[in-house]
C-alpha cells in the first residue's frame, strides 16, 4: 500500500518562519537589555553571598531570586512589549498579526525561567533539602516550595509583563504593579504570622505569584505554615497561563479570540480550583518542627 505524502501548506511554513524569527529577535533583546543583566547579577551574588550565612528559616533566603528574575523580567518585558507596539516587522520577514508578535514576546520567558532553573540548582547546593531550616515539610513539600518561589516566578514575571504591557499604556505600570505585589506579600504574610491557623488567611497569603511557607519560632525551631507547596504550583502556572491568553487577546479576531475567551473561562475556574486546594491542603495548622 502506497501512502502520500501531503507537503506542508508554504503559509503555515512561512508563518512558523516568521515566529521563529521574531522569537529569536526578542530573545535576544531581552537577554541583552541593562535591567535584566543587572537582575542576573544581583541573584548570582545574592545566591552565592547567602551560601556563607547562618539561615534560620528558609523563607529567609530564597526570595530574592523571585524579586529579581520575576519583578525585574515583568518590567523588562513590560518596556520590550510597549517598545514593539509601534515598531515595525522584522526585516526581511514577513508581516505577522498582533497575537503573533506577543506569542513571539512570550518565548522570551524562557530565559528568566532557564536562569531560575539554575539559580534552583545551586541553592540546593548551599541548602540541601535535608537541612532542617525547610521544617517539618516532607522532602517532596520542600523541593516544591523552592520551585514555587524560585523557578515559577522566573517564568511568571516576565509573562505578566506582556500582558501588561499589551494592555496598559502608562509607563510606570509595571513598577507600580510590583509595589503593589509587594505590599500585598507584606500585608498577607503579616496576617498569617498573627493567624496561622485561618483557612482564610492561608488562601489570602495564597493569593499571589509568591508565598513563604516558613517562619522562624522564637520558641526555637521552624513553623511551617498550612497551605500545600504543590497545589501553590498549580495555581502560579495557572495564573502563567492566564497571562499569556490575556496578552494574546489584544489585536486577536474573529474565531481565534472567541477560543482565547474560553480558554481563560477555562484557565480562570481551573486556577479557582487550584488555589482553594492549595489553601486548604497540606498542613491543617501551623506546625513547629
Amino acid at each position: 500500500m502506497t501512502t502520500a505524502l501531503t507537503p506542508a501548506r508554504p503559509g503555515a511554513v512561512a508563518g512558523r518562519a516568521t515566529f521563529t524569527a521574531l522569537a529569536a529577535r526578542e530573545t535576544r533583546r531581552f537577554a541583552l537589555n541593562p535591567v535584566f543583566l543587572f537582575a542576573v547579577a544581583l541573584a548570582a551574588w545574592t545566591t552565592l553571598y547567602g551560601a556563607g550565612t547562618a539561615v534560620t528559616e528558609i523563607d529567609s533566603a530564597n526570595p530574592y531570586p523571585a524579586g529579581f528574575f520575576g519583578g525585574f523580567g515583568m518590567m523588562t518585558t513590560f518596556w520590550l512589549t510597549r517598545s514593539m507596539r509601534a515598531s515595525e516587522p522584522v526585516v526581511g520577514v514577513t508581516p505577522v498579526t498582533q497575537p503573533a508578535r506577543t506569542a513571539a514576546l512570550c518565548a522570551v520567558a524562557v530565559v528568566p525561567f532557564a536562569c531560575g532553573c539554575l539559580t534552583l540548582l545551586a541553592f540546593l547546593q548551599f541548602h540541601p533539602v535535608s537541612d532542617p531550616v525547610y521544617g517539618p515539610f516532607s522532602p517532596s513539600a520542600r523541593i516544591a516550595i523552592l520551585v514555587g518561589q524560585i523557578v515559577v516566578p522566573s517564568l511568571g514575571g516576565p509573562l505578566l509583563g506582556v500582558a501588561l504591557g499589551r494592555w496598559v499604556r502608562f509607563p510606570g505600570a509595571a513598577f507600580v504593579l510590583f509595589l503593589i505585589l509587594y505590599g500585598w506579600l507584606n500585608l498577607v504574610t503579616l496576617l498569617t504570622v498573627f493567624r496561622p491557623d485561618s483557612a482564610a488567611v492561608a488562601v489570602l497569603r495564597l493569593f499571589a505569584p509568591f508565598a513563604f511557607f516558613t517562619l522562624h519560632s522564637d520558641a526555637g525551631g521552624v513553623t511551617a505554615w498550612r497551605g500545600s507547596p504543590w497545589f501553590f504550583i498549580g495555581w502560579q502556572l495557572a495564573l502563567c497561563v492566564i497571562a499569556v491568553l490575556v496578552a494574546l487577546l489584544r489585536g486577536a479576531e474573529g474565531p481565534v479570540r472567541a477560543r482565547i475567551i474560553c480558554a481563560l473561562a477555562i484557565a480562570g475556574a481551573a486556577a479557582l480550583v487550584l488555589l482553594v486546594l492549595a489553601g486548604t491542603g497540606g498542613f491543617t495548622h501551623a506546625v513547629t518542627g
